[in-house]
Order: structure tokens, then C-alpha cells, then sequence
């Protein structure tokens, strides 16, 4: 097989585990309550929809394999540009907990989400949003 075809190959397969990981961790009812939450907590700054505007913070639909920092038109800090972490539901989950504590020197003034169920939550509905 050719170098372009593997390449291509494995990252079909790559995007394809991943959504499936995403499944297998999220049920219907948890990206339900995180679109919920994500209406009372996160809206007034982001936007989750495909085509949605860049507000206060930058819009998070696609979010799910994005590198932080790196979303055409949005003025990041250096602190998320150079923090370069994959977005995924892991990463997304310690970022919501205390964002300061996971990028130092973002600009983000959220003080972060207490309950692991919700930021599960959020993390599964952001994900849904491809």
C-alpha cells in the first residue's frame, strides 16, 4: 500500500475509534443534560453550533480533536496557544474543572464546574457537535 493511502487509512480509522469511544462513554441522557448545562453555563460566551459566531470565547463546535489555541479568528492567549493539548473528553473535563489550573494565564474567566457528572456532561454534548 502506498504511504498517502496508509496515511489516509489510518486516519479514518483514528476519527472512526474515536467517535466510537465517545459513544461507548456518553449516553443519550449525558449529552442531553450537557447541552442543557452548556445553555446555562457556557452559552453567554460560546457558541456550539456549525457556523455559529465567534463571541467572548470561541465558538466549540468541531471542538473534539482541535488543538487548544488553534481556531481561525479567535484571539487566544499565548498561554492556550502554546499549552497545544488535544481537545478530547479527558482533556475537556480538566480544563472545565479549573481552567486556570489547566492553562495558566488563559484568558477564560470561568472559575470552573464542581460536579464531575456535569463536566462529563458538557464534555459529551461538545462532543456530539461535529
Amino acid at each position: 500500500m502506498h504511504k498517502r493511502n496508509e496515511g489516509l487509512l489510518f486516519g479514518v480509522l483514528s476519527l472512526l475509534m474515536a467517535q466510537s469511544v465517545l459513544a461507548a462513554d456518553c449516553a443519550p441522557e449525558q449529552v442531553q443534560k450537557g447541552e442543557t448545562l452548556f445553555g446555562s453555563d457556557c452559552s453567554v460566551c460560546h457558541s456550539a453550533k456549525q457556523g455559529g459566531p465567534t463571541m467572548m470565547g470561541p465558538n466549540l463546535h468541531g471542538l473534539y480533536g482541535r488543538t487548544s489555541g488553534s481556531l481561525a479568528g479567535f484571539s487566544y492567549s499565548q498561554a492556550m496557544k502554546t499549552k497545544a493539548v488535544e481537545w478530547k473528553l479527558d482533556s475537556l473535563e480538566q480544563f472545565i474543572a479549573q481552567p486556570q489550573g489547566f492553562v495558566a494565564g488563559t484568558y477564560m474567566p470561568y472559575a470552573g464546574m464542581a460536579s464531575a457528572d456535569d463536566r462529563r456532561a458538557v464534555g459529551c454534548f461538545l462532543g456530539a457537535q461535529k
